[in-house]
């Protein structure tokens, strides 16, 4: 009976703890599992070996959703071939249905979805196929590409999930370019190419071999002897002794100069001096024309006086001088002038 009771005790603490484990993961996971997510898909037309179902979505290397399925775009949309024409509308597209999180497009919540996802495709939003390193494992990379150099594709049919345009991958573009310069190496004539090269050698070593060593032996010594004539009348003007009494004069004459630059240096010194001491004498100047102002309206009279004196004195040598120059005897020996004569005064 104790037995028995321990197996039940038993069973009893494993059942509780797988039950608590299991509502852990209900906990844990049922914000994932009632989250609200955006479906959008994409066409591919390159091979998407690599890409699973669950590969990450990245925005700019951010983890913002996940793939959530992969077909074929016959086969979601079954749209009949076009035989009378030979189309394909279909070209063999790879759809790639993805879920991504509303949160990316929180900043915006008046604008609904389908215009939102509008927005982005003519601002140049984009998917793309990226490699995980060298593992040939691919994930969905979006991001901003020029829309006129990435343009939407012409679709044939109506998605049943907003569509995002595709762009190229890296490697998918650097497989075209290197694609494209195969074909231009193709375009060009190599064995044309190859032909017209070796005439032009064969035409240069003909030339060589006719040219005539002679006479270009003969020309070089000609040219040779010119430039020993000009050598030589180059010495004979620089051994001229004109020449150097020249250079010797054009050096004292610079000695001279840098003298007389030296003396008008110091002329230019003393002027400047004077010059600066030039309005002192003017204040000086002033000042005695102001003394001689004031002394002449002081003694006015006096000066009066003094110019009548000076004109009376001036007037009786104006008289000895023309008694000087009519009768110089009476200056010499006193005798008195004729009677007839008088001396107007």
């Amino acid at each position: 009976m104790k037995q028995k009771a321990h197996f039940f005790k038993i069973g009893l603490f494993v059942t509780g703890a797988m039950s608590l484990a299991l509502a852990a993961v209900i906990i844990l996971g049922a914000g994932k599992w009632f989250e609200k997510k955006i479906l959008v898909e994409t066409y591919f037309s390159e091979s998407v070996q690599g890409l699973e179902v669950g590969a990450p979505v990245r925005l700019r290397g951010v983890h913002v959703g996940r793939v959530e399925a992969i077909k074929l775009a016959r086969e979601e949309y079954r749209i009949p071939l076009d035989m009378s024409g030979g189309m394909f509308p279909t070209k063999g597209l790879v759809i790639v249905r993805m879920s991504i999180r509303p949160s990316i497009a929180a900043y915006f919540p008046e604008i609904e979805e389908d215009k939102l996802m509008a927005m982005a495709v003519d601002a140049g939003f984009r998917f793309r196929l990226g490699s995980q390193g060298i593992t040939g494992v691919l994930y969905i990379e979006s991001e901003f590409l020029d829309p006129e150099r990435y343009p939407p594709m012409t679709l044939a049919w109506k998605p049943n999930t907003p569509y995002i345009p595709s762009a190229p991958s890296t490697i998918s573009e650097l497989g075209a370019d290197l694609r494209s310069i195969t074909r231009q190496f193709e375009k060009i004539e190599l064995d044309k190419i190859v032909s017209d090269l070796d005439v032009m050698i064969t035409s240069v070593t003909q030339l060589v071999k006719h040219i005539e060593s002679d006479q270009i032996i003969t020309e070089a010594k000609h040219l040779i002897g010119e430039l020993r004539g000009a050598v030589q009348e180059t010495r004979h003007v620089l051994d001229n002794p004109h020449l150097r009494q020249a250079l010797t004069d054009s050096a004292a004459a610079m000695q001279d100069f840098r003298k007389a630059s030296a003396d008008l240096s110091h002329t230019t010194k003393d002027v400047r001096q004077a010059m600066a001491q030039l309005p002192d004498v003017m204040v000086r100047l002033r000042k005695s024309m102001r003394g001689v102002d004031s002394f002449i309206m002081s003694k006015g009279e006096s000066v009066d006086d003094l110019l009548d004196s000076l004109r009376s004195v001036s007037d009786e040598l104006k008289y000895l001088t023309k008694s000087v120059e009519q009768y110089p005897s009476q200056v010499l020996f006193g005798e008195a002038p004729p009677k007839t004569h008088s001396v107007k005064r």
